[in-house]
């Protein structure tokens, strides 16, 4: 690997080591250059080659070329097909595939034109002319040359079927049907009462501030019973028996409904909510309700980590190719690249994915991509620290209507 592929850091390292001599030169003799790249970056070398993860590097230094590959491991060689010699210097979107390459095509240049990281499903074609479904991350780092490059992480989404995973996931069903009686029972019992309270059922209160706390109680119940529903969803997911409630709707009104339940919490943090739809964005054949949870997910979350001040702007228009984009765009704290691999992982607490130690976004992402999956789409991510986060749902032409 050539040493102007290298992130800053080992950059940093070259440098030291032109300082340095070994021990079995003559005083004031430096060791040759590719010497000294295989004595101290080794292992940086031995790490990109023998994980078993699938890694490209790619070069972006001309925003009128497409992004270009300079390198892969060995891991990619196996999953492709493709040798060294077979695609060095190729464009990247020469491997891309599926009905969502524009829309994928939009989000590698927008990622990668801001220096920002993603993470984004990207079906890829191996040598055989066969599509492998694959979750890419895309990294920026600091080359040694100063060009614009980046690191490609490629995960194929296959099945679990080792005992240990099938052991966690039976562990976890059990616990899901468990809090379906332990958790809602004694939930609905708060609701009710808080309900007898609000309403003055058995008379007036006396006191306003009474109705103030049975007011909270009822939210903070609605919203754990909500929590648990969704998790109890999660559980089905998985299952051969879930099945969309589909209909055909006007996304309109789905979007207005969500921004009208977010309103208050937007509003408390002072931040401010916009949307942007086509004017002549189609119907939608889905299941409402869910992707109504959907984007009201997506809006939780973006005002969770937005600061007062901030901004959430909700898009949705059509791509070339009549597939529908729903964006779901904040200018707040951002996720960290290095984390960004971690989002669709609904076993995963997200609480440092957004660098909020005190506040985790739980299964939401998990939900959201399983869900945009039913319906045959895909969800992609572009953030960075400091930046803001877009969420970008990929629904495709046959489900517009």
């Amino acid at each position: 690997m050539n040493v102007s592929l290298l992130s800053h850091r080992i950059s940093k390292r070259l440098e030291i080591s032109d300082l340095k001599t070994s021990d079995a030169e003559a005083p004031g003799q430096k060791t040759s250059g590719p010497e000294r790249f295989e004595k101290d970056f080794g292992l940086f070398d031995s790490v990109f080659h023998e994980v078993s993860t699938a890694i490209v590097i790619i070069s972006y230094a001309n925003k009128d070329l497409p992004p270009e590959i300079l390198d892969i491991n060995h891991h990619f060689e196996l999953i492709t097909g493709y040798n060294f010699d077979e695609i060095q210097g190729q464009s990247l979107y020469k491997f891309l595939t599926g009905t969502q390459f524009e829309a994928n095509r939009h989000i590698i240049e927008r990622t990668m034109e801001n220096r920002q990281a993603a993470i984004l499903s990207c079906p890829w074609k191996n040598k055989n002319g066969q599509s492998l479904d694959i979750d890419m991350t895309i990294r920026p780092f600091n080359s040694h040359d100063g060009e614009s490059k980046f690191i490609c992480v490629l995960r194929e989404n296959k099945n679990e079927n080792n005992v240990r995973n099938d052991a966690a996931k039976e562990t976890k069903r059990k616990l899901l049907a468990a809090m379906h009686h332990n958790f809602k029972t004694p939930l609905n019992g708060i609701l009710g009462y808080s309900e007898v309270i609000m309403s003055e059922m058995m008379g007036p209160i006396g006191q306003e501030s009474y109705k103030s706390y049975a007011q909270d109680i009822h939210g903070a119940g609605k919203d754990l019973l909500q929590l648990i529903d969704n998790l109890l969803e999660l559980k089905e997911l998985e299952t051969t028996e879930f099945k969309l409630q589909e209909e055909k709707f006007a996304p309109g009104g789905m979007i207005a409904e969500c921004l009208r339940k977010i309103s208050p919490s937007a509003d408390k943090g002072k931040i401010r909510l916009s949307t942007d739809i086509e004017p002549d964005f189609p119907d939608i054949f889905g299941d409402k309700s869910r992707l109504q949870q959907v984007i009201h997910s997506l809006l939780t979350n973006a005002v969770k980590f937005t600061p007062p001040g901030g901004e959430i702007l909700l898009t949705a228009v059509k791509d070339k190719n009549g597939a529908g984009l729903i964006n779901c765009q904040d200018n707040g704290q951002g996720m960290p690249s290095q984390q960004l691999a971690k989002a669709f992982c609904h076993d995963t607490h997200l609480s440092d994915i957004y660098a909020a130690p005190t506040v985790g976004i739980g299964f939401g992402l998990s939900y959201v991509k399983q869900i945009i999956e039913k319906h045959g789409g895909t969800v992609s991510i572009i953030s960075s620290v400091g930046k803001g986060t877009t969420v970008t749902l990929y629904l495709p032409a046959e489900r517009l209507c």
